[in-house]
């Protein structure tokens, strides 16, 4: 059945006396849609599908069961479902539960966020699994959720040494700087840039391995890479020149930690889920080393948990290893006093990046630094924390080799936590983040407030 748009713009679909809402069709990915159903018998059987598939054709699906109600009306944001994917009150359940069809080991993200989202909306009477096709009173519609905002300009970086993506917001500027750190170059990273870009922030998406002429492995980072992606971003036309932040999640913690201690124009720190001590890698600068991780000793941090099916680390391992004192613990108190650093956790996470956290705070404290370092830990979340709204990752496969191993395999990492409180941690993140950035590159910024004096009074003058 086609979709049918009212004279409101919202986006219908009709089967049979079937209704379906869904408000706005077409967003941008950080932004909540009302999908409702009107138009049955009160207290009825309803369904909810949800369906798209990845760039490289990976079908994912999620659905879930609604009772109308004394109106005929299902409305995600006050229906209570009954089961299928989810159970309870949870708007964005249909979007947080999408699970793989077709190959479970691959993670739902987009390799290219030049395009949108395509999720396409189903509803049917009765109660139906994802398996079950209903042939009566079915209507559907097709969501497009945009990555990037209208006049946001993707440009591929090859400057000396440095690589990745560059996302300029529409506009003028100038703008604040961010720079996003990752290992290889998954599409899942370009998305947190380009959706940055559409909320009005220059960003920079950052390779820092296993990406073109880059090193396949991350065994030694050269710092100097860094200060040229930083350098880089701030010498671009309509960015904030004299300072930048930076966005980082899991293994990207430390580098982020190093150069916001050693870079004087990083002025802010938003680490997610990231361990805030080195393992395994070391990390020079100008040919001298800076730091050497753990290395020996690995096996007793990590197990494999049977029940879940996945690496986890061990609690009490983890917890005793940030204990005060631990001198593997990157100095942050020893940043200059005008850097700023946010830690968000889950506490949840299988790597146990709360304890992680809790002793950096604890250590700026120390050092009379507690104004500098602010600590969130969400519950009901795991390692993984993204934008809204992405699905839950309950798994992610990787190539590892493990401590004893002399080969790499394919390793499902299990990451904890549930859809419900992903999907909140999402929503306050993406706030938290952007207050961050704001403040700490933009408002904080002496060229900026310069700025803003140059150019009211130009206007008073004309």
């Amino acid at each position: 059945m086609a979709d049918v748009t009212n004279k409101s713009g919202r986006v219908e679909g009709r089967g049979g006396g079937l209704v379906l809402q869904v408000e706005p069709r077409v967003c941008l990915h950080d932004v909540s849609t009302i999908i409702r159903v009107t138009g049955v018998d009160p207290h009825s059987p309803i369904t909810l599908r949800a369906d798209t598939y990845t760039d490289g054709g990976d079908k994912f699906s999620s659905h879930a069961h609604y009772i109308s109600d004394e109106k005929g009306t299902v409305d995600v944001r006050n229906s209570e479902s009954v089961g299928g994917s989810y159970k309870g009150v949870f708007p964005a359940g249909l979007l947080s539960t999408l699970k793989g069809v077709t190959n479970a080991r691959v993670r739902l993200y987009k390799e290219d966020p030049t395009t949108p989202w395509k999720v396409k909306v189903t509803a049917c009477e009765g109660h139906v699994t994802q398996q079950e096709e209903q042939k009566v009173n079915v209507v559907s519609t097709m969501m497009e959720r945009h990555l990037m905002g209208p006049g946001v300009t993707r440009v591929r970086v090859h400057h000396g040494k440095v690589r990745g993506y560059l996302f300029m917001p529409q506009g003028p500027g100038p703008f604040p700087g961010i720079i996003d750190i990752f290992g290889g170059f998954g599409g899942i990273r370009q998305y947190r840039a380009a959706i940055f870009a559409s909320r009005g922030f220059a960003s920079l998406a950052l390779p820092f391995f296993s990406y073109e002429d880059l090193p396949k492995k991350h065994d030694i980072y050269e710092l100097d890479y860094f200060e040229e992606a930083v350098e880089f971003l701030l010498s671009q036309p309509r960015i904030i020149p004299d300072r930048c932040a930076l966005f980082c999640s899991s293994k990207a913690a430390e580098i982020s930690l190093t150069m916001a201690i050693h870079l004087e124009k990083v002025k802010a720190v938003f680490s997610v889920c990231g361990s805030v001590a080195p393992m395994l890698t070391t990390m020079t600068y100008r040919g001298k080393e800076l730091w050497k991780g753990l290395h020996n000793g690995l096996e007793k941090f990590v197990t494999y948990d049977s029940k879940n099916q996945g690496i986890i680390f061990v609690d009490k391992v983890m917890q005793d290893f940030f204990r005060d004192g631990n001198s593997f613990i990157l100095p942050c108190e020893t940043a200059p006093d005008d850097t700023y650093f946010l830690f968000v956790a889950g506490d949840e996470d299988t790597t146990r990046t709360e304890y992680s956290v809790q002793a950096m705070a604890h250590r700026m404290k120390l050092h009379g630094r507690e104004n500098q370092c602010r600590t969130i830990v969400y519950p009901g979340v795991g390692h993984i924390i993204e934008m809204p709204y992405n699905t839950f990752p309950e798994h992610s496969y990787n190539n590892v080799k493990l401590p004893g191993s002399t080969k790499e395999e394919m390793v499902a990492s299990y990451w904890a936590g549930n859809a419900v409180g992903f999907c909140k941690a999402q929503e306050d993140l993406w706030q938290q983040a952007r207050s961050f950035f704001e403040l700490h590159v933009r408002d904080q910024s002496h060229w900026y407030q310069n700025f803003l004096e140059e150019s009211c009074r130009k206007e008073n003058e004309t």
